[in-house]
């Protein structure tokens, strides 16, 4: 995914696969990013939420609407001053 290690800290635009995303409530094109565990009850039970699988969340910075992408590979992150 591309943006991490780079000095921008975000918001980022986002792209997944050929779409640019917006947010589906307030059309805002900007997103602070965070991993995100997708925990289980059964897991969370046994004190095992290590095992449980994450995905990256994407936070409108506008309304705060979260969308999550189990497949992160599929999103490209760019800082707004890098785009054309």
């Amino acid at each position: 995914m591309a943006g991490r290690g780079r000095r921008h800290k975000g918001p980022w635009l986002a792209r997944v696969g050929p779409h640019d995303l917006s947010c589906a409530l307030c059309r805002g094109t900007l997103f602070w990013n965070r991993e995100v565990q997708l925990n289980t009850a059964g897991m969370s039970l046994l004190n095992l939420d290590w095992a449980n699988a994450s995905a990256l969340g994407l936070q409108c910075a506008g309304c705060s609407r979260l969308e999550l992408f189990a497949d992160s590979n599929q999103v490209r992150l760019s800082a707004p001053e890098e785009q054309p």
